[in-house]
């Protein structure tokens, strides 16, 4: 989970850094994004880079893997890498706990076991954080007790907030 963001090297990205960020984009979400060079700025963070765009992070980079943020998802919604958790376990995740399988009541079909996904609210779909899966999703729905999603960014956090006093 993001405790401290302390953002460093901010720059404009360049076109190749566009064409690689288009691909991994695709490869994780299977979305088409156009990040245009001089548009996107690419910043370094302790754990992971981050891509920012008009001041607020939309994405960013963890193990070699390109995830938008919550702000990113707000825009871009991928079709897949989801899990959906139910009325009750929504206050837990905008306050960054980690998800456990009882609040679970829908995942995407292609989960798997360290997959990075997003989570999001079962009336209107929206998204409420990013997580890394600690189960496959078949176990997610099956099991009704223990941790399924390791939360890493939720509405609220230190990335959520980056840019909004600026």
């Amino acid at each position: 989970m993001v405790t401290k963001l302390d953002i460093k090297k901010r720059r404009p990205i360049n076109k190749r850094d566009a064409k690689l960020f288009n691909e991994k984009l695709r490869a994780a979400h299977d979305i088409q994004f156009s990040f245009e060079a001089g548009k996107f700025e690419k910043a370094n963070s302790k754990d992971f880079d981050v891509i920012i765009q008009n001041g607020y992070i939309i994405a960013f980079l963890i193990d070699d893997i390109l995830h938008f943020s919550v702000r990113g998802l707000l825009s871009n919604l991928p079709e897949s890498g989801w899990v959906q958790v139910d009325m009750g376990a929504v206050r837990y995740v905008c306050n960054g706990a980690n998800i456990m399988s009882a609040g679970i009541n829908d995942v995407s079909p292609e989960i798997v076991k360290g997959q990075y996904v997003w989570i999001r609210e079962e009336t209107h779909h929206k998204p409420l954080g990013i997580g890394k899966a600690l189960l496959d999703g078949k176990d997610m729905l099956a099991s009704k007790q223990g941790k399924a999603i390791e939360a890493l960014h939720y509405i609220g956090d230190k990335v959520w907030e980056y840019g909004a006093k600026d």
